[in-house]
């Protein structure tokens, strides 16, 4: 018997699934629903009388019975295929019907390490991701289904990884990474089978949640235009015109099925058939597995199927058969059929470089969009280092592309073919994040503009473009005029090497935070260290006891973070070192309890993190470190509003408006996010 998560997704797409009461709405909701229920058990590879056995100790509630069974199945054939799908129907027993989720989720993640390229390793992380779709705990379950996607495009479990990993972005209000996914789906599946489902969900996420009424008028009359004659869309297809007549737009003309520049190839190849047949070279493709093809390529289709519709195929005395097939590849590319193209170029490159011949590197840069368009991220990335490899000039190539799709206000392909490159260049990765600054300040999208600025000070905080532009997008669009002016004088310190204001501790603070705040913890520790010393620097300078106990709290809240950093690049016992030389110079002071919280947050004992922010917070209500940290920490768990009630109660503690900056503004961002 076949695990019933492997229904075709057409079924999923079909009349029956689609627009409940004729609501655009209910198609996802009713989609989920299917795709969900997909992780119910039933296993292939164990023997009918075991698994009825062991399902009919289950219905009785004899668990224990049916795990017993289940056991047996594992050690009479140990590292099966049979022993590990008995393992799957345990972790599934232990988390459905015994109530007992980390064991199963142990089991799980055990399989997946035993075994990590496994059909039944796939089945593992799709178990683990609808638990944590179920659980709400999106980020994972994205993480799940993303690597479904990527390490097995070619299970039909991976198009089902991809509906989820949407939906999972959906219900994580990540609108615009739904939506991508969406388009992944699409592209996947240029026969329209699936595709007319998933471009209605992008246009619903546009419309209901995005409030982005254009852009889902031009998805419909997208999908209209596109799919309007294929067969096996008449459902989609007939709800696309339906909203497009409420939002009074126009209803295009579905393409003839000749519309294409591949398709016009396509039948003139069709025509000349007969006529060249009898002259000539006629290529043929070598004699190859096919279904390894398609496993080895990730797009799900066969290139000599997709080769087979030209028919034999004519050469010249210098032509080669993988020559054609990348010349069809590029006219596919153009046409935006992606997979199809994407299995040419894969199936051309490799035919190529077994002949010893050099391969145009664009050909791989290609492939590696091919891969992006549908999904397949790390494959996509795979290919971009070789073609680098060949080629490093390529990369100068990519960035000058993006530029030009920026300055001809084609913001979001600037963006993809930015983010395409990104990380394979240490070098140019601070230029790049602040490229994508500049595109996002264009789209006047404020706060990835800001996010990107930071990026790309975290590669290098040196990096004056970027200093200057997040002081001026704090300054001009984020009314944060005091951190701004950090940023300013960072810049006019580089500018003029005359300026003889030295760094601050405020600067070298930020710069910690930054860096932090986006992973490069060791210039995160390396900055607070520098701002650490500051304070004690000018604590020994201090002319009166309020600078003296301002300058001790500088510099503990710094040394804390140190250590924090510390800890999260792996220094585990250098942190804890920071901490205890700290406690044991600072043993009654506030901020040590919220330091002593910091290290026990990281490890994940909250209780203990909580506990100690709680005390410091009512050791000192006048320093808003605990509050912070603490708010944050109700954010990172989805408690908002804990956070906003914390955050106004200290405000109301503590009202002069010239102190505690840093809780007001996160209290305005929190409650603007907040708001309907």
């Amino acid at each position: 018997m076949r695990p019933i998560w492997f229904t075709p997704l057409n079924l999923i797409w079909g009349s029956n699934a689609a627009y409940p009461n004729r609501c655009i709405s209910g198609w996802g909701l009713k989609i989920l629903a299917v795709v969900v229920a997909m992780g119910t058990t039933q296993y292939a590879c164990l023997s009918t009388n075991t698994y009825k056995l062991a399902e009919r100790h289950v219905q009785e509630g004899d668990y224990q019975g049916a795990l017993a069974i289940y056991q047996a199945a594992i050690d009479e054939k140990p590292g099966t295929s049979a022993a590990r799908r008995a393992k799957l129907a345990i972790g599934e027993l232990y988390i459905d019907k015994m109530n007992r989720p980390e064991v199963g989720v142990r089991i799980y993640q055990d399989l997946i390490a035993a075994t990590p390229n496994g059909e039944e390793t796939a089945e593992a992380h799709y178990h683990l991701g609808v638990y944590h779709f179920k659980a709400e705990a999106y980020e994972s379950a994205q993480k799940s289904f993303d690597t479904i996607v990527n390490q097995f495009p070619h299970l039909e479990l991976s198009h089902n990884a991809q509906l989820m990993l949407a939906k999972s972005h959906e219900n994580a209000a990540n609108f615009e990474k739904a939506m991508e996914v969406y388009d992944n789906v699409a592209n996947r599946h240029p026969d329209g089978k699936r595709a007319g489902g998933a471009l209605i969900n992008k246009a619903r996420i546009q419309n209901k949640f995005l409030k982005d009424e254009k852009g889902a008028k031009r998805t419909y009359q997208l999908l209209v235009k596109r799919y309007g004659r294929i067969e096996g869309t008449e459902e989609a297809i007939e709800a696309a015109k339906r909203e497009l007549r409420l939002m009074g737009a126009s209803i295009p003309e579905p393409d003839s099925l000749l519309v294409s520049q591949y398709d016009r190839l396509l039948e003139r190849q069709k025509a000349r058939r007969e006529r060249d047949r009898p002259r000539g070279r006629v290529g043929f493709n070598p004699a190859v597995d096919d279904s390894a093809l398609v496993v080895a390529s990730g797009f799900s289709v066969s290139p000599q199927e997709v080769m087979k519709a030209f028919g034999p195929i004519r050469l010249d005395g210098q032509g080669a058969y993988y020559d054609a097939m990348l010349m069809i590849a590029n006219s596919m590319f153009q046409s935006e059929n992606y997979r199809d193209a994407g299995a040419l170029y894969h199936r051309g490159i490799e035919l190529t470089e077994q002949h010893e011949l050099r391969v145009d590197p664009y050909h791989y840069v290609r492939l590696s969009v091919c891969y992006r368009k549908l999904g397949l991220h790390q494959r996509a990335r795979d290919v971009l280092k070789k073609a680098l490899k060949k080629d490093k000039k390529i990369l100068d190539s990519i960035i000058t592309s993006a530029a030009n799709q920026y300055v001809n206000g084609e913001y979001k392909t600037a963006i993809e073919t930015y983010n395409s490159v990104l990380g394979l260049s240490p070098s140019k990765t601070p230029m790049l994040y602040w490229r994508l600054g500049l595109v996002y300040k264009r789209m006047g999208e404020v706060e990835k503009e800001r996010e990107h600025f930071e990026r790309a000070i975290a590669a290098d905080t040196n990096y004056t473009d970027a200093l200057q532009s997040l002081a001026e997008v704090l300054h001009y669009r984020l009314n944060d005029t005091a951190k701004a002016e950090i940023f300013q004088t960072l810049v006019d310190v580089q500018n003029d090497k005359t300026f003889t204001v030295e760094t601050t501790y405020a600067a070298e603070k930020a710069l910690g935070d930054i860096c932090y705040k986006h992973g490069n913890y060791h210039r995160a520790k390396s900055k607070y260290e520098v701002a650490a010393r500051i304070a004690q620097r000018k604590k020994r300078a201090a002319t009166s006891r309020f600078k003296e106990r301002t300058f001790n709290n500088q510099s503990i809240y710094a040394t804390a973070h140190a250590a924090a950093a510390a800890y999260q690049s792996g220094m585990e016992d250098e942190a804890q070192t920071i901490i205890d030389t700290l406690a044991a110079e600072y043993p009654e002071h506030p901020l040590m309890l919220y330091g002593q919280g910091q290290p026990a947050a990281l490890k994940g004992e909250m209780d203990t993190a909580l506990a100690a922010f709680e005390a410091s917070m009512k050791k000192d209500p006048n320093s808003d470190v605990a509050p912070l940290a603490l708010g944050e920490y109700y954010l990172s768990q989805g408690f908002a509003d804990e956070a906003v009630a914390l955050w106004e109660g200290f405000i109301k503690a503590n009202p002069n408006p010239n102190r505690h900056h840093r809780v007001r503004h996160r209290l305005k961002a929190v409650k603007t996010q907040l708001r309907p």
